[in-house]
């Protein structure tokens, strides 16, 4: 909870530390282990490092959703773009409803010269996400797109 806590107040690094000790005493903390390599993948940092721990967490949870967008998402900044479409697709199955996951297939899509499956996936977001700034963002993503 701590470290949530810090990472939505803008303290990842402090958020990231609090998961890393989490990680000492429980090497085997799925959401810790997503946390790290989430957030490491999402900053551009560390991507292979991330991809392993999101691995790990996804073999110990091989169910969760929020883990496997999370590798979907560390594909796609690894420029697997085939596998992290495989992967978010994956997790819409299990999340249909979240926002996060068709913004990044909507990103994913775009990086594929998708640029109708992309603004897809943009909509999905737009009309799922609940905060003004994202749907804001999304809106954005949908006029950049190159298409009528």
């Amino acid at each position: 909870e701590y470290g949530l806590q810090l990472e939505r107040s803008g303290r990842l690094d402090e958020a990231i530390t609090v998961m890393e000790r989490i990680l000492l005493i429980n090497p085997d903390h799925a959401e810790a282990l997503n946390f790290i390599g989430y957030s490491w993948a999402d900053t551009n940092r560390n991507l292979e490092k991330a991809l392993d721990y999101i691995n790990r967490a996804m073999q110990l949870k091989p169910d969760n959703g929020y883990i496997q967008d999370s590798l979907g998402w560390a594909y796609f900044r690894l420029g697997q773009l085939e596998r992290a479409r495989e992967e978010l697709l994956g997790a819409l199955v299990l999340l249909p409803n979240d926002p996060h996951i068709h913004e990044h297939l909507g990103d994913v899509y775009q990086a594929l010269g998708l640029a109708e499956k992309a603004r897809t996936a943009y909509e999905d977001a737009y009309e799922k996400f609940e905060d003004r700034e994202k749907k804001e963002f999304m809106l954005q993503k949908i006029e950049a797109l190159d298409v009528p």
